[in-house]
């Protein structure tokens, strides 16, 4: 066939010249040598390689273009008309080339090709040639040539024109009609590569098919992605590998410790005191790790806790990270977490950290799952100061519980600081070859020697001094680092601004330690700045997201009144908010970008941890003292400052006016955060009585601009404010004031039981959200406990936020016990899924139906036995549930526990008198569903309690 290739290639390209110019007088003939170039581009790209016969099928797109081009030419009206309609039949014509050349069924073809009366004649007169279909693609070319009416001198003519070229082709052509056994043999094996044709265009078809399943994977990462919300590590770690210099880290990967890790699994933990490089650390653990997911050898998921974001701080934060992450890599991870979302009523509601967790581990016991490596950095930023349990207590309760379960294909690396609480539950987890101190590591020491000698080299200022200036920096900074990244940056930082003549006396000066720094950087701040600095101080300690820097400098402009509310001085704001922001105390704040917004933030977190220290406050060192920060003085400030911008805007407020305050839409988001703080909304209930007043203005601009009812803020806004959705009893009820619920009540008389807002009433509202005392507040004006919208009542709200106590509460005061936890499920069957002893005790104790019937028909025994609980099993069956009722199949709650292998709860049902022969509706025993099932310990205990193995 190699001598056919010229003939191939230049009749491809014959086809194409010769039908235009034919085209002009004889439309169908136009048509009739697209197709035949189609064939053609078939025959030669089948002759030239099997594979460029897809890539013919995937450049359709190409093919058009190149009609498209004759279209530019003058034509005529008929052939303009006949171009659209080739372009359009061409999309059909190549999808069923292939299967037409294949049956040899040609007429047929190129009677679809056009669909027209002339199409047909022309072919009449190319059958008077040769009486061999599968000829057609070779011979069809010349019969429309040499019998077209009239148009014989107008083709010989354009011919002509041709250059050299055109005798070769000629030449081919000819050699045509001499080689006929030739070209037989060429049809012949056609016929053999349609077959190949045929088969990849199959593959084309199973192509679509897998173009189909990635897209609806994509849109299913994106629907997980809006869902769970979760926070963005790569930020962080984009910030520490910046930070990276040549060669970082390496004695760390290249170590013992290591790699046992990387072989062996389980815990690897490394901590180091405040400014240690941790994060810098880590990230190059985290980047080498990246290299074994490359050849999907493993999965990997990471996280970096970190004190100036709110969503980074609490075991939450983590789980969904980690979760999104892993099922944005792997598939199969992906469908397990869509499973947790469809339970979560398809997205509607959150999951719980248990539900979470679990989701983790499903994930790890997959079937033949990859090695899952999870690294997660500065979990001592994860706070340690307020709830019961604290956000790092959970965290920290996490971990122990997931290498507790001894998963063998579980990698996890925590980096933090050696405090005493992460010691006391790290240590007992980690082996001695896996607990790394940094302060202890030679190849810590010489990173930081190779930092401190790169940065001299390099900086602008310091590579013009004197060679011994240089040498003397780098000797003194790291005989004196002590392993501390932190101290040697900010001492850089200072020398470099130096002069060459106070080199030397600056070296003599330096501080010993990360607080003396501190320190001398708060002492250096100018004294009549000093409350301006401290009061970003305060805001950058207790915002909960990163703040802006125009949103940070509108505090510049809010006058604190020691016994009054504050009031906001448009006059008082900076012309240049950066400027303003650095000049404060630009040593131990720094702006970043993020997301492009310029943010502001600590230049480290142990700067943070300075300032809200003990050591600072009893601080002997001038009037350093004056900066030490409470939290809650730090929450009473960005509280006050965010009511006070929501105060300004009424009902006239427009998009416009809104641009005008910065720090409205961080003011609509978080302040009700800010308020709840330890109490802090008694001393703000005056303002707040103001923003909830239903005579006011205030709450119709705050709801307008952020959904508090549902968690987001609006976008894009509507012209004004419009009436709120919602009564302010609701809004007040929802975000867990009580005092100020129950000033709307006995000031303004609003209905307690109003429906209104996502929960339907103010008492959903506050048992779903967790606020007892708002609940008592709502119940002692009469609220209704059995209220019901869409089967939700109070109690089912409280079991679905979790708040045992509440539910206590409403049952005390007369709640319907028996009521749906969702659309098919009572609340007694949710404490059954989820294992909740407690919870179902509390049911029990007000006489919930023990037998009552959920999805399928199942009953809360059926659940209890279909997860596994067998304390829970032996609570139900105490309270008299029926231990043989059938399910919609038939099934009792031996037969479902079986199906799992359960072989605790099998052997109490067992011995409490579960009917052992009982058929469900396929008419399987439960001795034939465990012989099925392979379950031979099951299979004995079930022959040793009488049952008959037919």
């Amino acid at each position: 066939m190699t001598w056919l290739n010229p003939t191939v290639n230049i009749l491809f390209a014959f086809s194409a010249t010769l039908g235009e110019g034919i085209g002009l007088p004889f439309s169908p003939a136009k048509t009739i040598f697209t197709g035949i170039g189609v064939l053609l581009g078939v025959v030669r790209d089948v002759v030239a390689s099997h594979d460029k016969i897809i890539h013919l099928f995937e450049r359709i797109n190409f093919f058009l273009q190149r009609l498209n081009i004759y279209t530019e030419i003058p034509l005529t009206n008929d052939f303009t008309v006949l171009l659209g309609k080739i372009m359009a039949e061409l999309l059909s014509i190549l999808a069923i080339s292939t299967k037409e050349m294949a049956d040899r069924k040609m007429k047929k073809f190129l009677k679809r090709l056009m669909g027209k009366t002339e199409v047909e004649d022309a072919l009449e007169r190319l059958d008077m040639l040769t009486k061999e279909e599968t000829l057609m693609a070779v011979t069809k070319n010349l019969e429309v040539t040499y019998h077209v009416d009239g148009n014989v001198t107008a083709v010989k003519g354009i011919v002509h024109d041709i250059d050299g070229n055109v005798k070769e082709t000629k030449g081919i052509a000819e050699s045509i009609d001499g080689n006929v056994k030739g070209t037989k043999d060429l049809v012949e094996n056609i016929d053999d590569n349609v077959k190949v044709t045929k088969a990849l265009a199959e593959d084309v078809g199973d192509n679509v098919k897998v173009t189909k399943h990635v897209t609806e994977q994509l849109k299913r990462i994106q629907l997980l992605r809006t869902w769970l919300a979760a926070p963005d590590p790569s930020i962080n770690h984009n910030v520490a590998c910046k930070t990276q210099h040549g060669g970082t880290a390496r004695w760390f990967i290249q170590s013992s410790a290591f790699g046992d890790w990387k072989k062996n699994g389980s815990l690897l933990w490394v901590h180091g005191n405040p400014g240690a490089g941790k994060s810098i650390l880590c990230s190059a653990i985290i980047e080498d790790i990246k290299n074994m997911r490359e050849p999907r050898s493993a999965l990997i998921a990471y996280f970096y806790f970190d004190f100036k974001d709110a969503a980074k701080r609490d075991v939450r934060g983590l789980l969904t990270s980690l979760l999104f992450q892993l099922g944005d890599d792997s598939d199969r991870c992906r469908d397990v977490l869509h499973q947790l979302y469809t339970t979560c009523r398809d997205g509607s509601e959150q999951p719980s950290v248990a539900a979470l967790v679990g989701c983790l581990k499903e994930m790890l016991e997959l079937p033949g799952q990859l090695p899952i490596f999870i690294i997660v950095d500065a979990l001592d930023e994860c706070p340690n100061t307020t709830g019961t349990p604290s956000a790092r207590e959970e965290v920290l309760e996490f971990v122990e519980d997931l290498i507790g379960s001894n998963h063998s294909n579980l990698f996890i690396c925590v980096t933090s600081r050696p405090e005493q609480d992460i010691q006391t539950v790290l240590n007992p987890l980690t082996p001695g070859s896996r607990r790394v101190s940094l302060h202890e590591e030679g190849g810590q020491r010489e990173d930081i020697d190779s930092y401190i000698r790169s940065f001299v080299l390099k900086d602008r200022t310091m590579r013009r001094w004197r060679e011994e200036d240089k040498e003397l920096v780098i000797t003194t900074l790291s005989q004196r680092a002590q392993g501390m990244f932190r101290w040697v940056f900010c001492q850089l930082d200072t020398l470099r601004r130096c002069m060459a003549s106070s080199i030397r006396k600056a070296l003599n000066e330096l501080p010993t330690t990360l607080d003396d720094t501190y320190e001398r950087a708060l002492q250096e701040i100018p004294k009549e700045k000093w409350q301006h600095a401290h009061r970003l101080f305060q805001c950058l300690v207790a915002a909960i997201r990163p703040l802006r820097v125009d949103e940070l400098s509108e505090i510049f402009a809010i006058k604190f009144d020691v016994d009054g509310s504050p009031s906001l001085m448009e006059g008082w704001r900076p012309e240049n908010s950066e400027e303003a922001v650095l000049s404060a105390c630009s040593s131990l704040i720094a702006i970043v970008e993020n997301k492009g917004s310029k943010i502001v933030q600590f230049s480290h977190f142990s700067v943070k941890e300075f300032l809200t220290s003990d050591r600072l406050q009893t601080s002997k060192v001038g009037n350093a003292c004056n900066y030490h920060i409470p939290l809650y003085a730090a929450h009473t400030i960005l509280a006050r400052a965010c009511l006070t911008v929501l105060l300004q805007l009424d009902e006239n407020v427009d998009k416009e006016r809104l641009e005008k305050f910065p720090l409205a839409l961080y003011a609509a988001e978080q302040w009700v955060e800010h308020a709840k703080f330890e109490g802090l909304a008694l001393r703000m209930q005056d303002d707040m009585e103001r923003l909830f007043n239903p005579n006011n203005p205030y709450l119709a601009a705050w709801v307008w601009i952020y959904d508090v009812d549902r968690g987001y803020a609006r976008g894009p806004l509507a012209k004004h404010p419009s009436p709120p959705k919602a009564t302010a009893l609701y809004y007040a009820s929802l975000c867990g004031f009580s005092g100020v619920a129950n000033y709307i009540i006995c000031t303004h008389g609003e209905d307690v039981n109003a429906k209104s807002g996502y929960h339907g009433t103010p008492l959903r509202a506050a048992s779903y959200k967790g606020h007892i005392d708002v609940v008592r507040v709502l119940l002692d004006h009469g609220a209704n406990v059995n209220t019901m919208d869409k089967k939700n009542t109070p109690l089912s709200s409280a079991c679905r936020g979790g708040h045992l106590e509440i539910m206590g509460l409403l049952l005390e005061h007369g709640a319907d016990v028996d009521v749906w936890y969702d659309s098919d499920d009572f609340v007694l069957h949710r404490a059954s899924d989820t294992g909740q002893a407690e919870l179902m005790h509390l049911l029990l104790r007000h006489n919930a139906d023990v037998n009552a019937r959920g999805y399928l028909k199942w009953t809360p025994l059926h659940r209890a036995s279909f997860y596994g609980h067998t304390k829970l099993v032996r609570v139900l069956l105490d309270h008299g549930a029926d231990i043989n009722i059938l399910s919609e199949g038939h099934n009792t709650p031996l037969c479902v526990t079986i199906g799992k292998g359960f072989l605790e709860v099998v052997q109490l049902l067992l011995e409490r008198g579960a009917d052992v022969d009982i058929k469900n509706e396929i008419d399987r025993t439960p001795y034939q569903l465990a012989e099925s099932g392979g379950l031979t310990e099951i299979v004995q205990l079930l022959l040793k309690h009488g049952a008959r193995k037919e």
